[in-house]
């Protein structure tokens, strides 16, 4: 319990502090950098644990911090939550308290809208967290009720197909050329998070210091070069910097690809795809509809 009120006042403070930040400051307390730290309370898996729902939420639902217009906007809230109750329920399924959280966080968000701006809702954020952590001992009881083949088959397809929701907006963004905000820092973020995401997937784990210093650095120096036609470009740049790194992003293990060259082909087609069908979805349903399509191609054994 003692353990639960630390977590609750830590990631309230959190969630405070970033309430209280300009707009550039907030790039500092974006899930990329704050979830592994906070899984280091939990020692060595809990970092990793932290590094994998950190990337995973922000390619999904980083972009949010950066111009917020519909769907989740707590997505710090969400990765903070999820990486303590993996840990707090043994590391059983990370994907599927990932899942779970994104449910409760998302209602309430929509729940108390309402009192946003109210003096009190940090006291609401509050004890929303306490209710979250204190589950863990149901959540951990739910889960033992679970196959296990289910839970290996939600692992399966949160690796293989659950980063391609977040790489694929990025994708119809670029193409679409629908950024109406600061385009110049919003591109900056892109650039940086989906090359970080390549990095800490691959256990380069400085790469959370790079994250805002690349965010930083690239917003200032394309200030310096802005041109009538930087943005074009930097939505050129967006577009080959997915399709080469989602190969390196995703983990696909499948009896049916062989050789490099199938794998990247297939992958750069399912992108392609799921990025016509974002443009009609939200992240959400992006989001569980991959993670259905994921389980059933495990299912079928299309993935091992």
């Amino acid at each position: 319990m003692i353990l639960n009120i630390i977590l609750a006042v830590v990631i309230t403070l959190i969630f405070y502090i970033k309430s209280r930040l300009n707009f550039k400051l907030k790039i500092l307390f974006h899930p990329i950098i704050l979830t592994p730290i906070l899984g280091l309370i939990f020692g060595e898996e809990g970092f990793s644990a932290g590094v994998t729902v950190g990337v995973i939420v922000e390619l999904i639902w980083g972009s949010k911090l950066i111009g917020y217009k519909l769907g989740l906007k707590y997505s710090l809230l969400l990765s903070l939550l999820t990486v303590s109750l993996i840990s707090l329920t043994a590391n059983i399924s990370l994907f599927f308290n990932l899942s779970l959280v994104l449910i409760l966080v998302f209602a309430f968000q929509e729940s108390f809208s309402w009192a946003e701006e109210k003096s009190y809702f940090i006291g609401i954020v509050f004890i929303f967290n306490m209710i979250m952590l204190s589950s863990n001992y149901l959540i951990k009881e739910l889960l033992g009720l679970i196959p296990a083949q289910f839970l290996n088959d939600l692992a399966v397809s949160g690796g293989a197909l659950i980063p391609i929701v977040g790489l694929s907006m990025f994708l119809i963004q670029a193409i679409q050329f629908t950024v109406k905000e600061d385009g110049i820092w919003y591109y900056s973020y892109v650039i940086s998070v989906v090359v970080t995401s390549v990095l800490l997937l691959n256990s380069f784990y400085w790469a959370i210091l790079l994250f805002p210093m690349s965010c930083y650095l690239l917003y200032y120096l394309f200030k310096l070069i802005e041109t009538s036609s930087l943005r074009y470009c930097l939505r050129n740049i967006v577009i080959i910097l997915v399709i080469l790194t989602v190969p390196m992003i995703v983990e696909w293990n499948s009896p049916l690809i062989e050789g490099k060259i199938e794998y990247f082909l297939w992958i750069e087609v399912i992108l392609t795809l799921y990025a016509i069908l974002m443009s009609k979805l939200t992240a959400i349903e992006g989001y569980f509809i991959m993670s259905l399509i994921g389980i059933i191609s495990s299912k079928l054994g299309l993935f091992i």
